[in-house]
This record gives structure tokens, C-alpha cells and sequence, in this order.
């Protein structure tokens, strides 16, 4: 028997130390609801459970961002469709203008109305705006920088690849110019009793014409003219001559004036050359790397803008400002004419929205832009039946062009909801593997937590006789 060292007391001291730490682990358990509270619990365990925690938290937010996303794609949508609707009154005025039952000034009401609808259409495109950014003004559409000032790139389908593309610009758009032989200015001003009156048409607008009249108001009778029919008739004063211009460029633009008497044609010099047509702009392509068009594009011109289709839904739309735009922007009288220019497409000005928990789990919005540039109907004039007529082709084609982007918005928001449905799925499943490792069992471990709580009160008990064992040696004393 040894009074110095209580082996007895020891072991049952430690067994009970054990048996406390255990039952410190099961109330943490317990009170937590967690397997794991500490690494030291299950070091690879908490390695595992944090990633998938990670997992987890990106997850939800990648879900939220599919939400933010198709709430913005339903503001983009959801101004298209006020547009649809605008375009679809021009068209219906244009119909309305084309019928030569209606007169002039009735163009010219029709006229106002389209102007304002014009106006809205470019205020959507500029003001529609989801948490400040602008939305249809071409901020998120396929970015495309040109080297050459006055040309760019203002149409490209998704089928464009990114890359550069170089031309050879052989002739800028015209408009249709014609200009009269020096005017008999002194013809004017003639006797009521020896005047002779006569017609002059320009393109579908007529007016009478007096020899009565002063030159002035001749000049006055025959600009306005002009004017209603889309065409600008400037008087020089030095060499007597009229010039008449169409408004807009390319050959769909021609001025044909008529003149009623021979007298009124010498009068206003316009006894020879009658009629006159623009010119579109006209590019070659180069074929040789590194420019990357192919040899089955084909280009069409139409005014400033020419058009570049292949293959496989290829479609690029450039814009070859004409002389006097460059003059006016860039106080440049050099032709673009003969110059080789390169568009350089870049992949990117999407909007990205963060569909995933890692990187690069993204998808790309492409909202085109949506100014009367980019539909062509930045001129649309319905003061004549040619006029009214063509604005119903143009306006065609910018239902079309808005009709494509509602499309590809309507399918990008259906990929979002699909998105967000496989989002929450793969939650909830990693979701169930992560409480396997993190979450305890309150059944399974109420039953350690009683057992250990009974093993600590036998172990108190057991230490307490423990340490009465020494007493037993003062009997040998006695």
C-alpha cells in the first residue's frame, strides 16, 4: 500500500477528464446543431463542408443575378414593344400618305405625327434604363472600331466573328443632283395682258408658275416645291443657275422635273437635262488574311450604308459618311473614296451576368442598339406618294430588325429561367450533401450525451472512494 501516489485516484481521474471532454463535445453538439463546431472535430470533414459552403453562398447569389438578369431583359423587351407599336403606326400612315386621294396639306399633318413618333422612338433607345444603364443605346451590343474617320460599322449579327475586316472604298453615296442652265431672270415681271403661265413638277409636286411674277416669287414657288418632295433647290446668284438636290443619298433618290410649255423651260433653263439619280456607296472586299471575310460575301449598297451578307447568318451593315458629312464633322474635304479602311470587331460589350459560383460561369446578353440609325428610318418623308411609298420598306425592315431583337431577348430570358430552376436544384442537392457532413443527429447524439453524463457521475463517484483508499493505511498505525 502507497500513501504518496494514488494510482487508483489517477485513472480514475483521467478516465473521468475523457469522459468530460466528451460530454463538453455532445453539449456543444447539441446546443449548436452541429456535427462539426471546430476543425478539430473532423479536420477533412470541415475542409470539405467550408467548400461546399462556398459553393453554396455563390449559388444563391448566381440566382439572384439570374433574376436581376431577366428583370432587366423584361425592361429591354418591355420598351420594344411601345416601339413595335410606334413602328407599326408609321406604317399605317405610310399606307395612309401613299394613296393620292389625300392632298398635300394632309401630308403635312400626317407628316407632324410621324416626326413626333420618330422623336419618341430615338428617346426610348437613348432613356431606357435598368439601375442607371441605358439599355437599347448600343452599351451592351458587339463592340466594332473603324480606323478611319466617317466610316463605321452600325449592324452586326451575332454570326460576325471577332476579327478584322479590311475593304477598299471605290465610291462614297451621291445625291441626285441637277442643275439648270443659266435662269432668264428678265423674263419675269412681265405685263398681266403678255405673261404666260405654265407648270413645273418636281418628282409629284406641281406649281403654277407666272411670268407675272417677280423672280423672287417664282424662286419662292418653285423651293417649296422642291421641299415637299424631298429635294433642296438652291439659287446662285452669280452664275443664274438652279441646283437641285435630292435629301438623301443613294440611287433610290432621283429628281425628275417637268416643265409644262417649252417657254417656261427656256426660261428656267431646263430645257435639256430633266431627270437625275443618286449613287450608293461601294466598297470591295479584301479577301487575303488577315482580314477575315470570305469569298462567298456578297455587298449591296444602299445610300451611305452598305450591306455585307455570307453564310451562316452573316450579316454586317457599314456606313461610309458622304463628303459633305465629313466636311461638316471633321473639317475634312479629302474623299473617302480610294481609301482601304479596317473594322476591327472585338468579342466583347455583352452584358455579362454571373450565372454561376466559379469563374467564368457566365452568359452574355447582346441588346442591339435601337436609335432610327440602326433601323434606317432616320429620313422618312410622307409629303409624296414615292416617299410614303418607300417609308413602308423601310419600315418593314425596322419591324424586322425589332422583331429579331425581342426574339433573342424572349430566348434569353427563357435560358435565365431555366437557369435559375437548375441553380436551385443543384442547391438543394449540395445543399443535402452538406448537412450530411455539418448537421447532427439530435437523437443519436442525446443518446451519447446520456451515456456520457452517466459515465461522468459514476466516474465522480469512483475518483471520491478513489481518494478515501489511502485512509485505509492508518489501521496498520494503530
Amino acid at each position: 500500500m502507497k500513501v504518496n501516489h494514488n494510482i487508483a485516484a489517477v485513472l480514475a481521474n483521467q478516465r473521468l477528464q475523457t469522459t468530460e471532454n466528451k460530454l463538453s463535445a455532445s453539449v456543444g453538439k447539441l446546443s449548436s446543431g452541429y456535427k462539426i463546431n471546430s476543425a478539430k472535430d473532423n479536420p477533412a470533414g470541415f475542409a470539405i463542408a467550408h467548400k461546399m459552403n462556398t459553393q453554396l453562398r455563390g449559388l444563391d447569389r448566381a440566382s439572384d443575378n439570374a433574376m436581376d438578369g431577366v428583370s432587366a431583359i423584361e425592361t429591354a423587351e418591355g420598351a420594344l414593344v411601345e416601339v413595335t407599336n410606334m413602328l407599326q403606326r408609321l406604317r399605317e400612315l405610310a399606307v395612309q400618305s401613299a394613296n393620292d386621294t389625300y392632298t398635300l396639306e394632309d401630308r403635312e399633318a400626317i407628316q407632324k405625327e410621324v416626326d413626333k413618333l420618330q422623336d419618341e422612338i430615338q428617346r426610348i433607345s437613348r432613356d431606357t434604363e435598368f439601375n442607371k444603364q441605358s439599355l437599347l443605346d448600343g452599351t451592351f451590343d458587339t463592340r466594332a472600331y473603324s480606323n478611319t474617320d466617317g466610316v463605321s460599322a452600325r449592324l452586326l449579327s451575332d454570326e460576325v466573328p471577332a476579327g478584322p475586316y479590311t475593304f477598299k472604298i471605290n465610291g462614297i453615296a451621291e445625291r441626285a443632283t441637277l442643275t439648270s442652265a443659266a435662269v432668264n431672270i428678265t423674263a419675269f415681271g412681265a405685263a398681266p395682258g403678255v405673261a404666260e403661265t405654265f407648270k413645273m413638277a418636281v418628282n409629284d409636286v406641281s406649281v403654277e408658275i407666272s411670268t407675272a411674277d417677280t423672280f423672287e416669287t417664282a424662286y419662292g414657288k418653285i423651293r417649296d416645291a422642291a421641299e415637299k418632295s424631298g429635294v433642296e433647290a438652291l439659287y446662285d446668284n452669280t452664275t443664274n443657275t438652279i441646283t437641285f438636290l435630292s435629301e438623301e443619298y443613294g440611287s433610290k433618290y432621283s429628281i425628275d422635273i417637268a416643265v409644262s410649255t417649252d417657254t417656261g423651260k427656256n426660261i428656267l433653263g431646263l430645257g435639256t437635262t430633266t431627270f437625275a439619280a443618286g449613287k450608293d456607296a461601294d466598297i470591295t472586299l479584301d479577301l487575303t488574311a488577315p482580314s477575315k471575310f470570305k469569298n462567298t460575301a456578297t455587298c449591296t449598297g444602299d445610300g451611305e450604308y452598305v450591306k455585307i451578307t455570307d453564310r451562316g447568318g452573316f450579316e454586317m451593315t457599314i456606313k461610309v459618311d458622304n463628303d459633305e458629312y465629313q466636311k461638316i464633322m471633321n473639317d475634312d474635304t479629302e474623299s473617302l473614296a480610294g481609301t482601304t479602311t479596317t473594322i476591327d470587331v472585338k468579342g466583347f460589350g455583352y452584358m455579362s451576368l454571373q450565372i454561376g459560383a466559379n469563374e467564368n460561369q457566365i452568359m452574355n446578353v447582346r441588346i442591339p442598339d435601337m436609335s432610327l440609325d440602326s433601323m434606317g428610318i432616320v429620313e422618312l418623308n410622307y409629303l409624296t406618294h414615292e416617299g410614303s411609298s418607300e417609308a413602308i420598306t423601310k419600315i418593314d425592315d425596322a419591324l424586322a430588325y425589332v422583331s429579331s431583337a425581342r426574339s433573342k431577348l424572349g430566348a434569353y430570358q427563357n435560358r435565365l429561367d431555366y437557369t435559375i430552376s437548375s441553380l436551385d436544384i443543384t442547391n438543394e442537392s449540395l445543399t443535402e450533401a452538406y448537412s450530411r457532413i455539418v448537421d447532427v443527429d439530435m437523437a443519436e447524439e442525446m443518446t451519447n450525451y446520456t451515456q456520457y453524463n452517466v459515465l461522468q457521475q459514476a466516474g465522480v463517484s469512483v475518483l471520491a472512494q478513489a481518494n478515501d483508499l489511502p485512509q485505509t493505511v492508518l489501521q496498520l498505525l494503530q
